[in-house]
């Protein structure tokens, strides 16, 4: 086959598109799941797809609630006008975001082309980048704005790579108001620019981008929470300590995109980590000395580092590295790795000129085939908490799993999921008030009204448990 005829231009966007739909159809029969019920109770407070509403949207945190930390007013806006078209029928939300990642891999193969990558690297890069099943989670949650974001991230960069800037600058707006790692924007763009020798000529576009970048940060700051725990000293001890195994963590799932999950745990430190530093740091150098131009591993290498930054602040507050996060980068793991296999494709060897063509055919079906499994090994609330719990309690999954167990009425169930919690996690009274109220509801009464009154004295700040601890007094047994 040659992969340099044109005559496959038309049909590009097409391949690319069913490689989504291959690869994800499955999500378009989930329900709502993750954070879909705390999205959609923010709207439903207020659901009119009007000027108040849309406001309400602009000068509140994505939630609706006090303390919450992420400002996505964008994010919000959207979950309105679908909440107006599809109220509570997730298909609808599904599609959307489905045809959000179709378009995103789209603009991936013109981006790319754009930037005067050798074809067929572009499309290859792109079908990859359709099929990963990193992407699941967003996918997973009807509300998902993981993709949507992206679209106007990639979009914005297209706009400027083909010099239609006013339009580009516009749609950096909606970009960085749709989701806080959207702050990557100006660097990603002076990357590009930097990339094709454009720089010099065209930096005052990096330049505009800077009060739209002011404004954001200025809003947020008034809208939403910051965390209180980050500090220059914790990021320095995360980014030399920790940062290597996340590095690796995302590379693997990248890679080979097996056992996803939606909240993994950091990577533990190993008491060797500053070989693991000294080695990583030698694995970047390295990669300089590979048979490729140095420009195209220097950018790729911009495109990762610079994508993956701005989740730092959520993964030192949080504990946790979701995998999703990882896939606004992967275009660029996916085109150094396609530039290296070039080298091959028109080698004497025969052997040689179809190994790099079975690679890239054998990630795309392995891709495809894990996306489908993840959909249906996770495609509920109480599959994906089971799910990553497989290994071990883990915290808030318990927590919720214990809670959706309990609203269902299956409390001998939620007993066993939140018996855990109260030994490893002392100092959490929403696990230990959730232990006890499945306790109550299985018919330990005397147990419950002990254990509650407990911590009725420990928590005295806590409403939740003080009305539990009440209504468990009124009740005569």
């Amino acid at each position: 086959m040659n992969w340099r005829s044109s005559g496959l231009n038309f049909w590009k966007p097409v391949l690319i598109a069913v490689l989504c739909c291959v690869a994800f159809w499955p999500t378009l029969r989930v329900g709502f799941m993750i954070d879909d019920p705390f999205l959609l109770g923010a709207v439903e407070r207020a659901p009119a797809p009007n000027l108040k509403g849309f406001l309400s949207d602009l000068t509140d945190n994505v939630y609706k609630e006090p303390g919450k930390l992420y400002y996505r007013p964008v994010l919000s806006a959207m979950v309105r006008l679908e909440y107006f078209l599809w109220g509570r029928d997730p298909a609808g939300y599904h599609a959307v975001s489905l045809l959000f990642h179709i378009a995103n891999a789209i603009i991936v193969l013109f981006l790319f082309t754009a930037l005067g990558f050798e074809a067929p690297i572009p499309l290859l890069a792109a079908c990859l980048f359709a099929v990963n099943p990193v992407i699941v989670d967003d996918l997973l949650a009807a509300t998902g704005g993981e993709s949507m974001a992206f679209f106007f991230l990639l979009s914005a960069l297209l706009l400027y790579l083909n010099k239609y800037w006013p339009l580009a600058w516009l749609l950096s707006f909606p970009a960085l108001f749709a989701k806080e790692s959207n702050i990557a924007l100006p660097a990603l763009l002076l990357a590009c620019l930097a990339y094709q020798g454009r720089f010099r000529r065209e930096y005052w576009k990096v330049l505009a981008l800077l009060p739209v970048c002011g404004l954001f940060l200025i809003m947020r700051q008034r809208y939403a929470a910051s965390p209180a725990d980050i500090t220059a000293l914790s990021t320095l001890k995360f980014l030399l300590m920790e940062f290597p195994g996340i590095v690796f963590h995302y590379l693997r799932v990248l890679l080979v995109p097996w056992g996803l999950e939606t909240w993994p745990p950091i990577p533990p430190v190993s008491s060797f980590w500053p070989l693991v530093f000294i080695g990583g740091a030698a694995a970047l150098a390295a990669l300089f000395l590979l048979p490729i131009r140095r420009s195209i591993t220097a950018f790729c290498l911009a495109w990762f580092f610079i994508l993956l930054a701005p989740r730092i602040p959520a993964i030192l507050h949080s504990r946790v590295i979701m995998d999703k996060w990882i896939f606004t980068a992967s275009p660029a793991v996916f085109v150094l790795l396609l530039s290296l296999l070039a080298k091959t494709w028109d080698h004497q060897s025969r052997f040689l000129r179809t190994l790099p063509h079975v690679m890239v055919a054998a990630m795309l079906l392995f891709g495809a085939i894990m996306a489908q499994a993840d959909v249906r090994l996770r495609g509920s609330d109480e599959k994906n908490y089971r799910w990553t719990i497989r290994n071990g309690p883990r915290g808030f999954a318990n927590y919720r799993l214990g809670v959706l167990l309990l609203r269902e009425g299956r409390a001998g169930e939620a007993i066993q999921v939140l018996k855990p919690l109260p030994g490893l996690y002392p100092d959490q009274p929403e696990y230990q008030n959730g232990y006890v109220m499945a306790l109550w509801h299985n018919g330990g009464h005397k147990e419950a009204l002990f254990l509650m009154k407990d911590l009725e004295k420990r928590y005295p700040g806590s409403v939740e448990i003080r009305e539990n601890y009440a209504r468990m007094r009124a009740v005569r047994f």
